[in-house]
């Protein structure tokens, strides 16, 4: 039987052991499922029509709702730093990364004559907080899918291009339940800089629908994901309807609906 001083020795080796790449990037694991009844685990962002409300949820009591009105153009959206972002400087997150997030819009949510639909983004910001790259998931229009871009800034703050975009690549197609809560989750892993061995993984309601392993999610630079923003930001002035956000999660591991080994248990 090993006593307590030869157990805190083998969790010391054992720990010690585990890569950099599975410890914790700043801030994460990160959740928010809007239970205080306002944004306070958000760092801020526009909230003209966002409010935090009891009416509908997904988990707990409360959730974001975002409302949508004719004539009116939106740009609602709360980030949450993290990793090397330039407001935290912390640890960053350097290989795999999971987003979850539940999202609904209302019946009879009008998308009006927009192409493409914001829910969640991930940045991945300089130095100087200028957006370098994004991983957007997005609605797309008229067929109301799930659909991933990958965008590219420049330092002057310009776009880029569209680096690589992802649609769904396994199963039939699913569209998003209208009046229902989806559950998005999201999981990407970056490229080694030059090189064309990202991951890009999607689930709908735990059904994974997209999984492409040849992504340039950075092209050929060293730069990491470190924001998150929930958002709807439109120029367009003919949506009309409800959005809704619910129980996020952002982290380094699965979020806990993955199922993962028991870990190795200390003899005794």
């Amino acid at each position: 039987m090993f006593t307590n001083r030869y157990k805190y020795i083998l969790l010391v080796l054992f720990v010690g052991t585990i890569p950099l790449t599975v410890q914790s990037a700043a801030r994460l694991p990160f959740s928010s499922s809007f239970e205080a009844n306002n944004f306070s685990e958000w760092n801020g962002g526009a909230d003209a029509s966002l409010t935090v409300t009891n009416e509908d949820s997904s988990n707990g009591q409360y959730s974001a709702r975002a409302q949508m009105s004719s004539g009116s153009t939106a740009d609602n959206y709360k980030d949450f730093y993290f990793g090397d972002h330039a407001s935290v400087n912390g640890a960053p997150a350097t290989n795999g990364l999971w987003l979850e997030l539940d999202s609904k819009f209302d019946a009879g949510f009008d998308f009006g004559t927009e192409r493409i639909h914001k829910i969640a983004i991930i940045n991945f910001e300089d130095e100087n907080r200028r957006r370098r790259y994004q991983v957007i998931i997005n609605v797309r229009l008229p067929e109301e899918i799930y659909f991933i871009e990958n965008l590219a800034w420049n330092a002057d703050r310009s776009f880029d291009k569209t680096v690589d975009a992802y649609s769904q690549n396994i199963g039939q197609t699913l569209t998003m339940n209208r009046g229902q809560w989806d559950k998005l989750k999201l999981y990407i892993q970056l490229n080694t800089p030059g090189s064309r061995n990202g991951i890009v993984k999607f689930w709908q309601n735990d059904q994974l629908i997209m999984d492409f392993t040849d992504t340039y999610l950075r092209e050929n630079t060293n730069f990491n994901p470190n924001k998150l923003i929930l958002s709807n930001y439109t120029r367009n002035t003919d949506i009309i309807g409800i959005q809704r956000w619910d129980n996020f999660y952002l982290g380094i591991d699965p979020p806990a609906s993955v199922v993962r080994p028991n870990p190795p248990q200390l003899l005794e």
